[in-house]
């Protein structure tokens, strides 16, 4: 082709500065891959409601203020439930359960349902967590919050099942029942990303319910309830469900259990219950098992950890029994890819790794517990401790790494503080996953990351994680 004649020095200038401005437009509202948007939306739509980051919706181009939730926390899972018998068991009537439990369970303090009144109301299924969030965090969709924030919990159901509710004390000389009607519309008019829409379900004296969509975030319900005193928020997720599997009745049930409550327990009430409680389970419980611990002396007591025998699994194990093994540390505490010995090094308290394998070989091993415990005798430096090992967690596994294996990219799961993570090796070698946890314990000062390392089926990577996590938390 020939070349112009006629193309001078002010046509380049004036061509560049339209690339110019073209590229700062792109810059400005990327288009992300949508494997990024969809794996990023169904993350965030689970996390949002207990306030940890605060991020862009399932879309990249829109952002707002959200949450993602404590981790002590969401949420507790499971093996991975067939989704026809989640749905069955959402959908089937079981009123009657549903009364009797509420009528049983209604003489144990709370101003916020217990899990069992959650479990009956939803017809839940499995097992199911029921955590504190600390500290607070802020809630999706409000604009502003109608009071003081004095109770935050994370319900949780595995596979798909996450929400949360939150209590909010109510100034003096101001109308419970007009400041919940203004979190309603809020949740009522909520954006939070494209295909983001809310439909209200049903209205009555001191309640407001409102279904949602999300398209690949999810779908779920929101619900709002008045005390004298107080509003509290509820909110139920189910994620990658186009439309929830739970019904108006089941969520006003849950409603009616809330309103009873705020009754019998709320600010002002002579029977005002605590508002920081321990975590709440149903399903397996964690049971002792004396094992060896590794890690500079003194190490923290066995009795901290999940017992070997209970990682054992289908998913997991393929069903063979699992054992503590020696495990091969040689001195390290680091125990997931991003982490180095110096970072561990610096890092005060006791610390001790248990290292889990099935049979006796040294190729048999599936993953690691390491727990670090601050057994000061002040309660506010152990719980700074806990912060502060939560939030290097998600600040060293939530963006990835390089080493010099290759490049670690980070995934996160459906629960709160998880992640899988990826290492790509630039020799081409089959990638290295791992699924990471970090939670708080029940013990005070002690917080426990899990790795797991090597499963039957990965596909369950991240529901058998959440089941040692929902174990851990115990101890």
């Amino acid at each position: 082709m020939a070349e112009h004649e006629d193309w001078t020095a002010g046509d380049d200038a004036q061509l560049r500065r339209a690339m110019a401005t073209l590229r700062h437009d792109v810059e400005a509202v990327p288009l992300p891959d949508v494997r990024f948007v969809r794996a990023r939306g169904r993350a965030r739509r689970r996390h949002r409601f207990l306030g940890l980051t605060a991020a862009a919706a399932a879309a990249a181009v829109v952002a707002g203020t959200v949450g993602y939730a404590a981790w002590g926390p969401s949420s507790s899972r499971t093996p991975l439930t067939p989704a026809s018998s989640a749905r069955t068991a959402a959908t089937t009537p079981s009123s009657t359960t549903s009364t009797t439990m509420a009528a049983s369970s209604l003489d144990q303090p709370g101003a916020l349902p217990l899990v069992g009144e959650w479990a009956s109301s939803l017809e839940l299924t499995g097992s199911v967590l029921l955590t504190p969030v600390k500290p607070f965090g802020p809630v999706e969709c409000l604009q502003s919050e109608p009071g003081t924030k004095v109770q935050q919990e994370e319900i949780t159901r595995a596979p798909e099942v996450q929400g949360g509710q939150v209590r909010f004390r109510i100034g003096s000389g101001q109308d419970a029942a007009t400041a919940a009607d203004g979190v309603a519309s809020d949740i009522a008019g909520c954006r939070l990303a494209p295909g983001y829409k809310v439909t209200p379900a049903s209205s009555g004296t001191g309640e407001r319910v409102y279904s949602y969509t999300a398209g690949d975030a999810g779908s779920g319900w929101w619900a709002v309830v008045a005390g004298k005193h107080d509003v509290v928020v509820l909110q139920v997720n189910q994620n990658d469900r186009p439309k929830s599997g739970f019904t108006l009745a089941q969520v006003q049930e849950l409603v009616s259990i809330a309103q009873k409550r705020l009754a019998r327990y709320g600010t002002g009430t002579k029977a005002t219950a605590s508002t920081t409680s321990s975590p709440t389970f149903t399903g397996p419980k964690a049971v002792d098992e004396q094992m060896p611990v590794v890690g500079p002396s003194p190490v923290p007591s066995w009795k901290l950890f999940v017992a070997a025998s209970q990682w054992r699994s289908q998913p997991l194990s393929s069903g063979a029994a699992t054992s503590a093994g020696p495990g091969a540390m040689e001195g390290s505490t680091a125990v997931a890819s991003c982490e180095t010995d110096q970072e561990q090094a610096g890092i005060g308290g006791r610390v001790g790794v248990v290292s889990v394998r099935v049979g006796s070989s040294s190729t048999g091993y599936v993953g690691k517990q390491r727990v670090q415990l601050d057994d000061s005798s002040g309660a506010d430096v152990q719980q700074s401790y806990v912060d502060a090992r939560l939030a290097e967690a998600k600040a060293l596994f939530g963006k990835g790494c390089s080493t010099g294996n290759g490049t670690v990219k980070s995934t996160p799961g459906p629960t709160a503080g998880t992640w899988r993570l990826d290492t790509v090796a630039p020799d081409g070698s089959p990638i290295f996953s791992e699924w990471v946890g970090v939670t708080a314990q029940k013990t005070p000062g002690a917080v426990s990351t899990i790795v797991v390392t090597k499963l039957a089926d990965p596909k369950q990577g991240f529901a058998e994680l959440d089941r040692l996590i929902m174990l851990a938390r115990q101890k």
